[in-house]
């Protein structure tokens, strides 16, 4: 099989430590995956550290490519409800769902994955403080309950679920309209 290069190395690398853990990526099972001889692959990459660099960097460029506007103009439910079906389509897209399983798989034993998974956290907080501002609420507590919501969500995503967020975002939604 003649490989692509290092962008089809990086996404049989983070389909490894995906779907199978770290421990499981080695050199060798790398070579596997790609059909090739071990050795080959040294010619891209001299070390399996390298290759989890690139995981990560690659990973991350990925993720912020997607990019998340954020559009607050309308009722509470349809702000919350636009927001949970944009994280959910962030969430779910098959090209960034295995780097995000091995972030969140890694994100105690390794300190790449525990910076990207805080990163994504504070990003997600951020975004959701913006949003409740925007309905009227200067609310610390709410925001950070609606940025749990978001995660526990991905969370489900990452483990095969598929719970509807948009009726979470929408019970908020309610939550709030309750309280202002």
């Amino acid at each position: 099989m003649k490989i692509g290069g290092r962008e089809e190395i990086i996404a049989a690398a983070t389909r490894i430590i995906a779907f199978s853990g770290l421990d499981q990526l080695t050199m060798q099972s790398l070579a596997e995956e790609l059909g090739m001889n071990k050795a080959s692959l040294y010619h891209w990459y001299r070390s399996k550290e390298e290759i989890l660099e690139a995981v990560f960097a690659e990973g991350h460029r990925r993720f912020m490519e997607k990019g998340f506007r954020l559009n607050l103009e309308g009722s509470a439910k349809e702000v919350l409800t636009r927001a949970a079906d944009q994280w959910t389509m962030i969430f779910s897209d098959e090209t960034l769902l295995p780097y995000l399983r091995a972030v969140f798989s890694l994100r105690y034993s390794d300190p790449r994955a525990e910076d990207e998974a805080k990163a994504l956290s504070l990003m997600l907080r951020s975004q959701t403080d913006v949003i409740i501002s925007s309905l009227g609420k200067e609310d610390p507590f709410l925001s950070s309950l609606f940025a749990a919501l978001l995660l526990q969500h991905l969370e489900s995503i990452l483990e095969g679920g598929n719970e509807d967020f948009r009726k979470d975002a929408e019970a908020f939604a309610s939550l709030i309209s309750e309280t202002h």
